[in-house]
C-alpha cells in the first residue's frame, strides 16, 4: 500500500511540476476577477468552482449550499499544498488537472492516509471503557438469542441434521457445515425486527432445541437453535466489539483530520475573494 502510494505521489508530483512550469506565465491571479481564492501555491478560479458544482448532477441555487461547496474546494486545495510541499516552483499555479474532483481526491486520499488514518490506533481498554459507559446503547427489547446453520445442498443438509440428532454440539456442526460467517455463534434478534419466517420457527421452539432444516432458497437450508427467549437483553461485548472499534476509529479520524487541516491553515496563506463569487457567500456557523 505504501509503495503504491509513493509511486502515485511521484507521478502526480511530476505532473504538477510541469503544470507549474507551463501554466500561468505572466498571469497575476491576485488581481484577476476570475480568481476566487488563493490557497498556498494554488489559485482557484470561478471555472474550477463551476466544474465542482457540475459534479453534483443537479441545479444548485442555494447560496448556503454553494458556499459549502466553495469551502470544501478551498479545503481540498489546502491539502494539495501539503502533497506538493517540496516543489520549488514558487509561482501560484492553477488547479489544472486537479480541478477534476476525482484526480484531486486521489491525491487527498494519499495525504490523509499518510497523516491521519495510518496513525489511528484503538486499544482494547478504549473499547471496553466505551462499552461500560454506553451500555444503554446496546440494550435490546424482547427477542431471541439464536444460533444458525446455513447449508448449501440437500446432502450436506442431511449430514448436518443427522449429526445434530446424534447429540453433536450445534456449534461444532455449524463450524463444519455452515456457510454463514457466524459459524453457529450466538446472534440476537428483536421480536419486532425478526423476519416473519424466522419468527414462526423460533416461536415454537423450546430453549436449547433446534429446528428441522428449512429451505430458505433453492437448495439452501437453514437450521435454527434457540439459545434463549428474553424480555430484555444487553448485547455482550464480544457481539459489538468490532462495531465499537470502528466507531472509536471514526471519531479519532474526524478529530485528527480537523487538527491536521487546522495545522495546514497555519502553514499556508489562504486568501478568499468571496466578493468575486456570483452568489452571496454565507459563512458557516
Amino acid at each position: 500500500m505504501v509503495k503504491i502510494s509513493m509511486v502515485k505521489k511521484t507521478l502526480l508530483l511530476t505532473l504538477i511540476f510541469l503544470l507549474g512550469l507551463n501554466c500561468g506565465r505572466g498571469f497575476d491571479p491576485q488581481n484577476s476577477k476570475e480568481t476566487i481564492a488563493i490557497v498556498g501555491s494554488f489559485y482557484i478560479t470561478k471555472t474550477d468552482l463551476e466544474d465542482e458544482i457540475k459534479t453534483l448532477n443537479e441545479k444548485v441555487d442555494d447560496p448556503a449550499i454553494l458556499s459549502r461547496i466553495y469551502d470544501s474546494l478551498v479545503e481540498e486545495t489546502l491539502l494539495l499544498n501539503e502533497f506538493f510541499k517540496n516543489q520549488k516552483n514558487k509561482k501560484n499555479s492553477p488547479l489544472g488537472e486537479f480541478s477534476n474532483s476525482s484526480k484531486r481526491r486521489e491525491v487527498i486520499s494519499i495525504i490523509l492516509e499518510e497523516n491521519v488514518y495510518s496513525k489511528i490506533e484503538v486499544n482494547t481498554k478504549e473499547v471496553e471503557d466505551f462499552y461500560t459507559l454506553n451500555q444503554e446503547k446496546f440494550k435490546k427489547k424482547e427477542g431471541f438469542l439464536i444460533r444458525q446453520i446455513i447449508v448449501s445442498g440437500a446432502r450436506l443438509k442431511d449430514e448436518a441434521f443427522s449429526l445434530l440428532l446424534k447429540n453433536y454440539s450445534f456449534e461444532e456442526v455449524a463450524r463444519l457445515y455452515s456457510i454463514s460467517p457466524e459459524k453457529g455463534k450466538k446472534q440476537f434478534f428483536e421480536k419486532d425486527e425478526i423476519p416473519e419466517y424466522l419468527l414462526s420457527q423460533v416461536s415454537v421452539l423450546k430453549e436449547g432445541s433446534f429446528s428441522k432444516p428449512l429451505e430458505i432458497s433453492e437448495d439452501t437450508y437453514q437450521i435454527l437453535f434457540l439459545e434463549k427467549k428474553v424480555k430484555e437483553y444487553i448485547l455482550p461485548l464480544d457481539m459489538v466489539r468490532q462495531i465499537i472499534r470502528l466507531k472509536i476509529s471514526d471519531e479519532k479520524a474526524e478529530k485528527m483530520k480537523i487538527d491536521f487541516i487546522n495545522s495546514l491553515k497555519k502553514q499556508y496563506n489562504i486568501t478568499l475573494f468571496t466578493d468575486r463569487l456570483w452568489f452571496e457567500y454565507v459563512k458557516e456557523n
